[in-house]
Parts: C-alpha cells; structure tokens; sequence
C-alpha cells in the first residue's frame, strides 16, 4: 500500500479535520512516522487524537503503530532522504555502518523521549509502587528484557516482586490476587494477545500500569496508568531494535527515585543484595 498517494488521491474527500491531519503527512511524512499520536492531533491542528484514530482508521489500519510503521518503511524503500533518526539496517551495510545506525538510533530515541517524559505519570507510578505490597510484572518477547530488569532492581530495593515468562504461573498469580497488588506491564505495541488476556483478568481488581508506545491498544485501555513512550523501527527485517532501550532508562528514573525516597534505608538494602551475591563472584 502506497500511503502517501493514497492520501493525495482521496483528499479531497475526507472531512475538513482529516483532511487537515493528511496534509501535515504528506508534507511531513519524517516527522509524522516520529509523532506519538496526541503530537500528531496537535502538529495538524485536529481536534482531538478520536479524529487521528479516524483517519488511520479509513487507510485501512488497526492501530496507530501499524500506520507509522507502514508509512516508516515506505519512505525507506522509495529511497527518499531520511533524517538521521529514522535509519534503516541495509543488507549491504558493513558492521562500522551498522554500528553508527544503532549508536545514532539509540541516542536519537532516548533525547527524543526524555524532552516529552510526562513527570507526572511517573510520580503516579513511584507512588503507587511505594505503596503496594506485591508487584506481579509482565512481559514477553523483546520486552521481556524490561520486565526482568524491573524486578531485578525492585528486588534489589526490597519490594516483593514476581516476574516469570511461564503464562500459566502468572495466571495463577492473577487468579488469586491480593489487596495492594499492582501489575505492571511492558509491551512496546500493546496489543500482545497474552499480555492483554492476562491484564483483563484483573481488570478492576488491582491497578493495571503499562509501559507502552500505543495509547489506542487494548493495553493501554486496560490500564489505570498508561505511560506514552516514543521509538521509530530501526529495522532489519521489521525486527524491532531501538524500544528496548527507552523502557530500560524508564525503569532506571523508577528504580533512581525510589531508591531517592528511600533514604538510607535504599542504601542498606543495596548493599545487603551486593553482599548476598558476593559469593557468586572471584
């Protein structure tokens, strides 16, 4: 699907607001594939991020990361001049190519997210953390990285924890949860089938935080605290590269302020983990 002709060849016909959300990619189609969607509303001069749904909607698209993926890697194949942040691994890129794309990618993503971090969502989060008893973590894939990482360092600070790639354990977690559990999820895309089926089980029993790209995905819906986080696909082969990394420095600023608020007793506690695991080093 060519989406930039598409648009062009039906704008004419679209309501005024989506019309006016087309013309913005067509004219910046770079930025757009950058823009989470709430940017996008705003950038265009819509409405509302309901009309940017309508709009990717009527291309045929289920979600607003199929879009801008759809629209990312046809600007990579028609050739056209991209910026510097958006570069796609080529099969005849030698390894110093390659490790110039990743290093640029990643610091790329990480400026981009840090300039439109929401403090406010993560003081909610830090909050909620401190006062929860137990925190069942979820995620799989890619993002399973994110989530061991997250209960390795809240670990480390004392709270109780469980994370586990095995579903049927974590669905007998969620089957019996507890008064002050919270689940916090990570899925870049927020609509992996796993993850969404295990949050709905819980739905309205315990608060539901995700770590995702997508704010219309059914994770994000689920949730009672839904923190945005930005990425393009540096690609090879549609393999996602760069979004780790932005849910990894998000749970450093988590794990950074707890530990912050902790004081003295967050100093004891890492220093009795690094004790514990002194005898597994030389």
């Amino acid at each position: 699907m060519d989406i930039i002709s598409t648009i062009k060849r039906n704008l004419a016909f679209l309501p005024p607001i989506q019309k006016k959300i087309g013309s913005f990619v067509i004219s910046n189609p770079q930025k757009a594939i950058n823009m989470s969607i709430s940017s996008l509303t705003s950038a265009s001069g819509a409405r509302s991020e309901a009309s940017v749904v309508k709009f990717y909607k009527a291309l045929g698209f289920s979600g607003y990361h199929e879009f801008k993926v759809t629209l990312a890697t046809e600007i990579a194949n028609q050739g056209q001049s991209t910026p510097d942040q958006f570069v796609t691994i080529l099969p005849t890129d030698s390894i110093f190519i390659v490790r110039k794309k990743i290093y640029k990618s990643v610091e790329h993503v990480l400026d981009m997210n840090n300039n439109d971090l929401e403090d406010d969502i993560l003081d909610k989060i830090i909050t909620l953390i401190e006062q929860s008893q137990r925190i069942i973590i979820l995620g799989y894939g890619t993002s399973s990285v994110a989530a061991y990482d997250l209960f390795v360092k809240l670990s480390r600070l004392g709270f109780d924890c469980h994370f586990t790639t095995d579903e049927h354990t974590t669905a007998i977690i969620l089957g019996n949860p507890r008064e002050k559990d919270i689940l916090f999820c990570f899925s870049f895309s927020g609509e992996t089938k796993n993850i969404v089926a295990q949050a709905s089980l819980v739905k309205g029993k315990i608060p539901i935080i995700c770590i995702s790209g997508e704010e219309n995905s059914q994770l994000a819906q689920l949730s009672d605290i839904y923190f945005p986080i930005q990425s393009f696909e540096t690609t090879y082969r549609n393999e996602s590269i760069v979004s780790r990394y932005v849910q990894l420095a998000t749970i450093d600023i988590i794990f950074s302020c707890l530990a912050q608020h902790a004081g003295k007793e967050a100093e004891k506690r890492l220093l009795n983990s690094r004790k514990g695991l002194s005898f597994l080093k030389f």
